[in-house]
């Protein structure tokens, strides 16, 4: 594992899977105002690559590294309508011939490829299975590597922690069983990277959430008492896009 950091925005973590370490690489990207992470993951022997949770603000950062790694770049997808920053994949589309873009059918957003539950996304000879976990929002989707040694939680399951639930279609039930039944039940040992983290840490393992998380930890009905009274501060944001506008309130 190696990590190289260049500028305070820009945090690049050079990931490996297990038994797909040889033919796939993954790159774990950070953005400094959100504290989003971005991910491009690429197939070392075809070159073709995709992009998790791309940022409006670092698209030209994320496609010039695609460039000098010589990547192409298939599909931009993201794990939910984001409420705390813009997306990147619609100015991304405009810049890369042929890409398409991938969000949940849930999700109330265009995209070129609405997923459901058990789609595959390929690139090269790799795939990401979606597996479907709302509750953050209704359209909250994970990314499982084929070999299931990484998932890519979006802000369903955050490093101890969790997305809220008190805006945004959120439903605190709902998430508790999306992470118990559709994030849980991987092996311990797969690595859970997340969309944000506010502490500057940059993994996990299901195993670690599911013994340390001291949100799921708990039952249903304390976990539900929990996200109910976190009394989190509201912040307006406003997010206009081609087909469609979003006013959400934002935890900062």
């Amino acid at each position: 594992m190696c990590i190289i950091t260049t500028r305070s925005f820009l945090l690049i973590k050079i990931l490996q899977s297990h038994s797909c370490a040889l033919t796939c690489f993954t790159l774990q990207l950070f953005e400094l105002e959100s504290c989003t992470y971005t991910y491009l993951l690429a197939d070392t022997e075809t070159k073709e690559a995709v992009l998790i949770d791309p940022v409006l603000e670092t698209v030209d950062r994320d496609l010039k590294l695609i460039h000098e790694l010589g990547l192409n770049l298939k599909v931009a997808v993201n794990t939910h309508c984001h409420a705390d920053h813009v997306t990147g994949t619609g100015i991304m589309r405009k810049k890369v011939v042929g890409l398409k873009s991938a969000i949940s059918k849930f999700s109330g957003a265009s995209a070129d490829i609405q997923l459901s539950e058990g789609d595959k996304i390929t690139f090269g000879k790799q795939y990401l299975t979606v597996r479907e976990t709302p509750g953050h929002t209704d359209g909250c989707v994970t990314l499982v590597l084929a070999d299931q040694s990484m998932a890519f939680t979006g802000d369903a399951l955050l490093i101890r922690g969790c997305g809220r639930t008190d805006f945004q279609q959120g439903c605190a039930k709902t998430l508790y069983q999306s992470i118990h039944e559709k994030i849980f039940t991987l092996p311990d040992e797969c690595l859970v990277y997340p969309a944000h983290d506010y502490l500057g840490r940059t993994v996990s393992t299901v195993g670690e959430e599911r013994k340390f998380n001291p949100r799921l930890t708990k039952n249903l009905d304390e976990f539900m008492d929990i996200m109910k009274n976190l009394n989190l501060p509201n912040h307006q944001l406003v997010i206009n896009l081609p087909t469609w506008t979003f006013i959400f309130f934002v935890d900062i």
